[in-house]
């Protein structure tokens, strides 16, 4: 806990969540601890929420706070502890608070503690020579499934991963918002509708990102309150981030241009909002993003006079299916391209360099890079540097990195 022996800060096994300063009542919430084994800092092995003794531990928010952690990180159990009961949480089902008690939780309380058995029980699970020895899956592997029937959708719902749950999700909101533009604008065709439907949730996402990262100190999915207010605050975000995503489009942000039906736009607003939805951006790992957002631009909306519908591209439906590199892939590629490529090179050395995925479909390969060269700098800084007291002078060689605009915010 107090890393006497882990002291590089990216290299850590507990890592405490310090309190965030936030400028809304709605703060967002962050796991207090996460559990990490070397070498892999970056796959959290489990999560603990910890509230006060005071607190109402069996309580449908705190339970769907806990297992909101684990889902969407994809770790299979957490810990929700007030220091008087210990609770084993079941983090496999998509959380939903009509049925966070559905899981298969184990509760214990302090007194259990001189009870040999039950402490070994916990021991054997959460102790770190343990969780080496893979004790967390071979838990989760012999979890008795959610009894019920599996036939209804809300079932499969329930029990459905992270990627097919969004990518569910987000291609039920882009029916419904093609039928919010339909209804406000019958003229347009499947081209136009493609087009601003795929923006609009592009926009949609993005910000709920910003807003679970912190990167946004404020909310804004859950403020607005018409049409309107959505694209104006894109307006004021496209100044702030300069990107494609907010980039002026010529028919969705045409003057004049009548947008989604608003009732139907806000309730997919509510829908998606940090403080309903069961997604949280900060925990899903962004190879998972990636995979998700490559099926959905494997779909495109097709319009009659009244109607829409989506169907997959000819391309896509002529070829099975969209297919994606599964990130162990993209890792041993990478490793074994570029992170040869710059080994023993300097900082200035590296940002002569230049990398490109010239058949960039989701962006895993370029993802993969940047962590590939944000590690290689961590380390690289880390270990020349590491202890020094004095501040370090912008002329050195290894600051050629900086110079060139490359710097990242993750470098000491």
């Amino acid at each position: 806990m107090n890393h006497d022996d882990q002291h590089n800060p990216y290299e850590q096994e507990v890592k405490v969540e310090k309190g965030q300063k936030q400028l809304q009542a709605t703060a967002q919430k962050r796991a207090d601890y996460a559990f990490y084994t070397a070498p892999n800092f970056k796959d959290v092995r489990f999560f603990v929420e910890a509230k006060k003794p005071a607190v109402e531990l069996k309580h449908p928010d705190n339970y769907f706070q806990t297992i909101r952690y684990g889902w969407n990180a994809g770790t299979s159990i957490a810990v929700l502890t007030d220091f008087e009961q210990f609770h084993i949480i079941d983090c496999r089902y998509k959380p939903d608070l009509k049925n966070v008690f559905t899981g298969k939780h184990k509760e214990y309380r302090y007194t259990d503690y001189s009870d040999k058995e039950k402490f070994a029980e916990i021991y054997w699970l959460f102790s770190r020579e343990a969780v080496l020895d893979n004790s967390l899956k071979k838990f989760t592997d012999a979890l008795p499934k959610i009894k019920g029937k599996k036939t209804t959708a809300a079932a499969k719902d329930l029990a459905g991963t992270i990627d097919e749950s969004f990518l569910a999700y987000i291609d039920n909101i882009r029916e419904e918002l093609a039928k919010a533009f339909k209804k406000n604008d019958e003229s347009l065709g499947s081209e136009a509708l493609t087009e601003v439907v795929t923006r609009t949730v592009d926009r949609l996402v993005f910000i709920r990102f910003l807003e679970d990262k912190l990167i946004e100190p404020n909310n804004h999915v859950s403020e607005w309150k018409s049409w309107n207010d959505f694209t104006t605050d894109c307006r004021r975000l496209d100044v702030k981030y300069n990107g494609v995503v907010f980039k002026e489009h010529p028919l969705l942000d045409k003057k004049g241009f009548a947008g989604a039906e608003e009732k139907m736009f806000l309730n997919i607003c509510k829908d998606i909002s940090n403080r309903n939805s069961p997604f949280d951006f900060n925990y899903i790992p962004i190879h998972i993003l990636g995979s998700i957002y490559e099926q959905f631009l494997g779909k495109v909306v097709v319009a009659t006079d009244h109607r829409v519908r989506i169907e997959e591209k000819p391309e896509v439906r002529k070829a099975g299916g969209v297919y994606y590199t599964l990130k162990y892939i993209v890792d041993y590629i990478v490793a074994n391209t570029v992170g040869k490529l710059i080994l023993d090179k300097t900082p200035k050395q590296i940002a002569a360099l230049r990398f490109a995925d010239i058949a960039c479909g989701s962006g895993s390969f370029l993802i993969g890079v940047y962590e590939c060269l944000l590690d290689y700098h961590k380390n690289y800084y880390q270990k020349k540097y590491a202890g020094r007291t004095e501040p370090l002078d912008a002329r050195n060689e290894d600051f050629g990195l900086w110079n060139t605009g490359m710097a990242s915010g993750d470098l000491p």
